[in-house]
């Protein structure tokens, strides 16, 4: 079944969020203070690069050719750490911001799931939202674990 032309911008809108991840977590790994937000934005980012190439696939697969400038960005080279105080930033807000774009990325799923005509295509998004859930799950853990989210 080929792409709605909804299906079509949806998922087009999902890849241009996913390549946005993507660049966020590059650059807060390597501003990052902590080591082991380091390494969490570095596994993140890697994720959302699979969430990308599935979306690109969808599209692919459907005649639909991605030219994206988020696409070839680069990540920052290096520890970038010392400068996050230059920039006004601290790990908290790092956190914080990421969780935000997750909680928005993942909303557009929701749109992009209830949306979709062809099953296939609904299992595949639905796979992402879930993960994608799961990467707010993990900022929100690493927040309060860190006394930088209150629950009550």
């Amino acid at each position: 079944m080929p792409l709605t032309s909804k299906e079509k911008k949806l998922i087009e809108d999902n890849l241009n969020a996913e390549y946005l991840c993507i660049r966020k977590y590059d650059q807060y790994a390597s501003l990052a203070t902590d080591q082991q937000l380091k390494q969490m934005f570095n596994d993140l980012a890697s994720k959302e690069r699979q969430h990308a190439q599935t979306l690109k696939g969808i599209l692919s697969q459907n005649g639909v050719s991605t030219n994206n400038i988020f696409e070839t960005a680069s990540p920052p080279k290096g520890d970038l750490s010392s400068v996050q105080k230059d920039l006004g930033s601290t790990d908290a807000q790092l956190l914080n911001d990421a969780l935000y774009v997750e909680k928005y990325v993942s909303s557009s799923y929701n749109n992009a799931v209830l949306e979709s005509a062809d099953p296939n295509i609904r299992m595949q998004l639905q796979h992402i939202q879930n993960e994608e859930q799961q990467h707010a799950e993990t900022l929100f853990n690493a927040m309060q674990s860190r006394g930088w989210y209150k629950t009550e």
